[in-house]
């Protein structure tokens, strides 16, 4: 909405090994620190895939706790930004740093980073979230050689996140079926925390690394960067650069008290007559693709910048 923050949501896929985990540890608090130089910065979530709702997604292969198996696994950063222009300005200014940092990472990443702006269109979020710890069981699990996820997050709360590509001419429509879905979770489920509607506006050259053609093919391990620079040029955009992508991409953002609570309460969408109504209507027949609905556990997170969003 006009008030609201803009998300930038950098997409990758990991591997998934110890030494992933450790990377992101030596790394991501350098980028956070790097990042939180700017004015325009409002906090961040790095989200780690758990799972998937195996019924949502209509993929009998996939369950709800997948962390020991699931390789690659998709790694979602939220950072959030007064509008597009500080966050591409972030880069720009901090451009040789950023582009160190991130370089050190590309030994654990399968694919992206692919970073798309979102617009929050409504939210029911808690007012603040603070700062995750790190467990202290760390040293444990990398002695016993466990996985990402299974190394610290099986007991923090779950976020789902549902991929929804919205029929041309429908955006309203589905807006409003999805808002009286969540609105009806949140009043009867147990265990929902709270949730956001996203419509993707367009994505980031810059934050998804896609730079031009002398950037992208530089042999340098980042002592040497190549100059910033994109097809779409060297100046800072006020506007995401690359358009939106087309049918609609909305994300719905839900938080639970557990994965468990998430997994009943989505399947309240199929068993529950009433609400079955409201999704059917509202949301399903609207859709190009999906739901599609992944699992994640915050990794780390500064949410201070849930205080200043507008339903």
């Amino acid at each position: 909405m006009k008030n609201n923050p803009v998300i930038a949501i950098n997409e990758s896929r990991i591997y998934n090994r110890p030494e992933s985990y450790e990377t992101m540890m030596e790394v991501g608090p350098k980028v956070c620190i790097t990042t939180a130089n700017h004015p325009g910065f409002m906090g961040f979530e790095q989200l780690i895939q758990t799972g998937i709702h195996p019924m949502a997604g209509r993929y009998g292969g996939g369950s709800i706790d997948m962390r020991e198996t699931l390789n690659p696994l998709a790694m979602y950063q939220y950072t959030v930004w007064k509008d597009v222009y500080s966050h591409e300005e972030m880069h720009h200014d901090n451009f040789d740093t950023i582009y160190e940092l991130c370089g050190q990472c590309l030994d654990m990443v399968i694919e992206g980073p692919w970073e798309a702006y979102y617009e929050i269109r409504q939210s029911d979020l808690p007012s603040i979230m603070g700062m995750t710890d790190v467990p202290a069981v760390l040293g444990e699990a990398f002695g016993k050689q466990q996985s990402i996820p299974h190394i610290a997050l099986a007991e923090r709360r779950a976020i789902a996140v549902g991929d929804h590509w919205v029929m041309k001419g429908h955006e309203q429509a589905f807006e409003e079926g999805a808002v009286k879905t969540l609105q009806w979770l949140k009043e009867f489920v147990p265990g929902m925390v709270g949730w956001m509607l996203l419509k993707q506006t367009g994505a980031s050259a810059i934050g998804s690394f896609q730079l031009d053609p002398e950037g992208m093919l530089k042999a340098t391990l980042g002592a040497n960067p190549p100059q910033y620079n994109t097809n779409y040029g060297a100046e800072i955009p006020s506007e995401p650069p690359i358009p939106a992508r087309a049918p609609a991409q909305y994300l719905v953002h839900m938080e639970w008290e557990s994965a468990e609570h998430a997994h009943t309460g989505l399947g309240y969408a199929m068993v529950d007559y009433e609400l079955r109504g409201i999704h059917n209507n509202g949301v399903l027949k609207h859709l190009d693709k999906g739901p599609y609905y992944m699992f994640f556990a915050p990794m780390m997170e500064q949410g201070m910048w849930r205080r200043k969003l507008v339903s």
